[in-house]
């Protein structure tokens, strides 16, 4: 999971640099709730970075990443299994990464405040562990991840290279686990961080 974040970090610097004039970088806090909660209920604020490259004054395209640490508690109660029975609480915990392309479409492509809708596709690799005791297990899980998106792009002053940006999402993803019997994921996001245009 480390080499992955790694590797997209240094994607999206490459990617900035490559890219003189026609394009945006951003970093925003991600607060995803879960809507999906028979194994992590607890709402999660991680990070997400992206780039978009700029086609036209109405059409973008890009690419972002995004990771999150989900968590629950079961309180203690007794487990029976063939032979035995344990009795213990358990942490549930959710390693989530999604790496997607997205095409965005901005509504009025002009002025300081820039409205936005965006619609994102990808991998998302899952992690579950369970600690229990003085135990713990786990299942990993790679998938697809799908995210329609609606925002808000703010420039603080015209042709400023800073901004700022709000946003919704929703997103699902393909990352069932049969060994825990966890079904696919879905949760709301929202964004809140900045952006660097490239001017």
């Amino acid at each position: 999971m480390k080499s992955l974040l790694t590797i997209t970090a240094c994607l999206f610097f490459v990617a900035l640099q490559a890219q003189p004039a026609d394009g945006a970088f951003g970093i925003t806090l991600n607060i995803l709730n879960p809507t999906y909660t028979d194994y992590v209920g607890k709402t999660s604020t991680g990070f997400r970075l992206g780039y978009t490259r700029f086609k036209s004054d109405k059409f973008g395209w890009g690419f972002d990443a995004a990771y999150n640490t989900l968590n629950d508690y079961v309180p203690r109660q007794t487990y029976e299994y063939p032979g035995g029975a344990i009795t213990t609480d358990i942490f549930n915990y959710m390693y989530y990464f999604t790496l997607m392309l997205n095409g965005q479409y901005y509504y009025r492509p002009s002025g300081r405040l820039v409205p936005y809708a965006a619609l994102g596709a990808g991998l998302s690799v899952t992690r579950y562990t369970l600690f229990y005791n003085v135990y713990q297990e786990g299942d990993e899980k790679v998938g697809w991840a799908l995210r329609p998106e609606a925002g808000l792009v703010f420039r603080v002053r015209e042709y400023s290279a800073l901004g700022l940006k709000g946003a919704v999402s929703w997103e699902y993803a393909g990352n069932k686990s049969t060994l825990y019997n966890i079904d696919n994921f879905s949760g709301f996001t929202v964004q809140a961080g900045i952006v660097l245009f490239n001017n």
